[in-house]
């Protein structure tokens, strides 16, 4: 017997709001009863959410070479629904789309062809970083989108802005997006409550064969319509590297002024995984894995403006460590 559609939620924002923060404090409190799987999508070629975020019991599915929402990752899109919904039967999705997305389709992509007969969008929750909101809503064709197309604002990061700037941003939101139902938090720590939909619950079809759903995804690429907002400019560089740690944490110290947003994690002089995070303009923070944590590699991913390849590898060997791969 068919259950009900899966519910989605896509989470969005700008680089370094704090998405994967929301992430794990809405895993970590998620309502009884429900089976969620984790779809993440990254703007390079390498993924560090997924590896951060997955533990037993949590199906997570990564996407990392280009934006779900354009054409050049929608197909790997389209086939991870697929999955999800053959393979893992959830009662909701979560969808954490790259910083850099254009998030204003997500709606209308759920409610096309054979997509709307198993899933049911229940929100659009962007992130906004208290601190860099306003700057970077100058800089970025994708910060302005993504405000605009969310069902639910989240200010975050309210510990480090004062009452008074807090409240001038939401004054701002309200006017960018009057329909939108806001929220404040520090590190992305909000109930669930504040994402309840009002939605009602819909059944699903009968699950399709693969071939029926890559002839849906072959007539949604060919009817693909562009967006007229023109992409951030923004190039990407993932590392993976050995050497000494100590190495590593002197050269994100002298990181180019272009950075918009580093992370990563790597093996620490006392045995133990270490998470690293950049915002722009902003000095390196460390916080330790979760136990159990292991990878077979250190990564570092770089995502600036400029679209010099050489500079930042530059910089890490002449800190002294070895580079095992690059991808751009």
């Amino acid at each position: 017997m068919n259950g009900n559609k899966c519910k989605v939620f896509l989470l969005s924002g700008f680089l370094g709001s704090g998405k994967t923060t929301l992430l794990k404090h809405l895993l970590e409190k998620h309502p009884e009863g429900e089976r969620i799987a984790v779809l993440m999508n990254e703007f390079g070629k390498a993924g560090v959410d997924g590896d951060v975020v997955r533990r037993d019991g949590l199906e997570v599915i990564e996407i990392s070479r280009g934006s779900i929402f354009c054409a050049c990752a929608k197909g790997d899109f389209l086939r991870g629904l697929y999955t999800i919904l053959k393979d893992y039967r959830p009662t909701m999705l979560l969808v954490e789309a790259s910083g850099v997305a254009d998030t204003t389709d997500m709606k209308k992509d759920l409610s096309h062809g054979m997509l709307h007969d198993y899933y049911r969008f229940a929100g659009n929750v962007c992130v906004i970083d208290a601190q860099r909101f306003e700057d970077w809503l100058d800089l970025f064709n994708a910060v302005s989108r993504q405000t605009e197309s969310a069902t639910h604002l989240l200010i975050n990061k309210t510990d480090l802005v004062t009452k008074e700037e807090a409240d001038a941003l939401e004054e701002h939101l309200r006017s960018l997006n009057p329909s939108a139902k806001i929220a404040r938090a520090e590190f992305g720590g909000i109930p669930w409550e504040f994402l309840a939909d009002g939605g009602t619950s819909e059944k699903m079809k009968d699950i399709p064969g693969a071939e029926a759903w890559e002839k849906f995804i072959e007539d949604t690429l060919s009817n693909m319509t562009p967006h007229m907002a023109p992409p951030d400019s923004l190039a990407s560089l993932s590392a993976f590297w050995e050497g000494d740690p100590e190495k590593f944490k002197a050269a994100l110290e002298k990181l180019p002024d272009d950075l918009v947003r580093s992370k990563g994690y790597f093996l620490d002089s006392d045995g133990g995984w270490k998470l690293f995070d950049i915002v722009e303009g902003g000095r390196p923070t460390y916080a330790d894995a979760a136990p159990g944590f292991s990878q077979p590699r250190n990564l570092a991913i770089f995502i600036r403006r400029k679209k010099a390849r050489r500079e930042i590898p530059a910089l890490l060997q002449e800190a002294g460590l070895k580079l095992l791969e690059l991808r751009f």
